[in-house]
């Protein structure tokens, strides 16, 4: 994600543990490969230092097949599968979060290459505004209203679609960890 002019580079150095956390599962859902993910898992859940190269082998596997395919992916992780009344991609939900972005000053890099509603920028976007949020007020409006509008919307049903299809407890493991995570967001946002 990149930014028009409010938000710097600098703003990643000032981040609390909880948008540190945002991060990681930014990190987690957007990996390129194995090793990006298992950097990312590591962060999440320090115990995965431990696990075996099969099991890590097994957590590909269920990422590729729950976030990925190249069968439909049992856990889109877009906005838009959950939220338009055809679960397409680039439809009313992606170009809603891309005016979103645009109204706070942000947009995608290499916009039309991944959705705009794809997890890992929506989660990015999140922290952002989080972290502006600690020193303009118009910017935890702005979170209230993505995080009340829209995530809360569609995050919860994929988070379930995650636990009813995954097969690995890592997996399981992590959807656990960003429901916690989401929730503390969404008392954060209230408060």
């Amino acid at each position: 994600m990149n930014d028009t002019n409010v938000f710097t580079a600098s703003i990643y150095d000032t981040l609390s543990s909880f948008e540190l956390t945002g991060l990681a599962f930014r990190d987690f859902f957007n990996a390129e490969d194995m090793t990006s993910r298992q950097r990312a898992a590591g962060q999440l859940c320090p115990e995965s230092g431990k696990w075996l190269e099969a099991a890590w082998l097994d957590m590909e596997y269920d990422f590729s097949a729950l976030f990925l395919g190249p069968m439909a992916p049992l856990a889109a992780p877009y906005a838009s599968v959950y939220l338009d009344d055809e679960p397409l991609l680039m439809g009313a939900t992606t170009l809603g979060v891309r005016e979103f972005l645009h109204s706070v000053g942000l947009f995608v890099s290499e916009e039309n290459r991944i959705p705009d509603d794809h997890i890992s920028f929506e989660l990015e976007l999140v922290v952002m505004l989080s972290a502006c949020a600690r020193k303009s007020p118009q910017y935890h409006d702005a979170l209230n209203r993505f995080v009340c509008g829209h995530l809360e919307l569609w995050l919860p049903a994929f988070i379930e679609k995650i636990n009813n299809n995954a097969k690995t407890s890592a997996i399981k493991h992590i959807a656990l960890l960003l429901t916690n995570w989401f929730d503390e967001l969404k008392a954060r946002v209230i408060l």
